[in-house]
C-alpha cells in the first residue's frame, strides 16, 4: 500500500520508479545484445544515483533517478549505427517512450527518446555502445530499497527520505 494519494495529482514513488528505469533498461540491452550479440554485454561504466529533480510534489522535495552509464564490453560492427539505434527504439517505443532527438558528431551517433512522465532513454553508438536513463521525479523513500537499476550490477547507495521545502 503505498502512503501516496491516488487523487488527480499523482506523482510515482520511488520502488516503482527504480523498478521502471531497471526494466526499460533490460528490455533495451537485451533487443541491442539480440540485434548485435558481439557486443557481448552491458556494465556500468559511471555510478548510478538518485538526486534532487529540482521540484517539488506538495511542499516535498521530488527526485530524479540517473541510471549508470551501460556500456558494451565490445566495440559494435562498423556501419551498425543506424541498425542498434532503430532496435533501441523499438524497444523504448514498446514502453510508450517516444524518440525526442538524434544527433551525429564525429562518427559518433546518438538518440534520445522520453515519456509522458518525463522518464529520458539516450543511447549512444561510438566506440562503443553507452545507455543510460533517467526517471521523472519521484518521492523518495523506500520499503523496498533496490540495490541497483543496472542489470547484473553493483549495489548503489539508497536514497535519502524526502525533505520539507520551504
Amino acid at each position: 500500500m503505498s502512503a501516496l494519494p491516488a487523487g488527480p495529482d499523482p506523482i510515482a514513488d520511488q520502488d516503482h520508479t527504480h523498478g521502471w528505469i531497471r526494466a526499460l533498461l533490460e528490455a533495451v540491452t537485451a533487443a541491442v545484445l539480440e540485434e548485435q550479440p558481439g557486443l557481448m554485454a552491458f556494465g556500468d561504466h559511471r555510478p548510478e544515483r538518485d538526486r534532487p529533480s529540482g521540484g517539488a510534489w506538495r511542499g516535498l522535495e521530488t527526485m530524479c533517478h540517473v541510471s549508470a552509464l551501460l556500456a558494451s564490453a565490445h566495440a559494435p560492427e562498423p556501419g551498425s549505427a543506424q541498425q542498434l539505434l532503430d532496435t533501441a527504439d523499438g524497444a523504448a517505443a514498446s514502453r510508450g517512450l517516444r524518440r525526442r532527438s538524434e544527433r551525429e558528431e564525429n562518427g559518433v551517433r546518438a538518440s534520445t527518446w522520453r515519456s509522458n512522465r518525463g522518464d529520458l532513454l539516450e543511447v549512444i553508438v561510438g566506440v562503443r555502445v553507452a545507455i543510460r536513463a533517467i526517471s521523472g521525479p519521484f518521492l523518495p523513500g523506500s520499503l523496498r530499497p533496490a540495490s541497483t537499476t543496472s542489470p547484473d550490477s553493483p549495489v548503489s547507495p539508497l536514497t535519502p527520505p524526502p525533505r520539507l521545502l520551504r
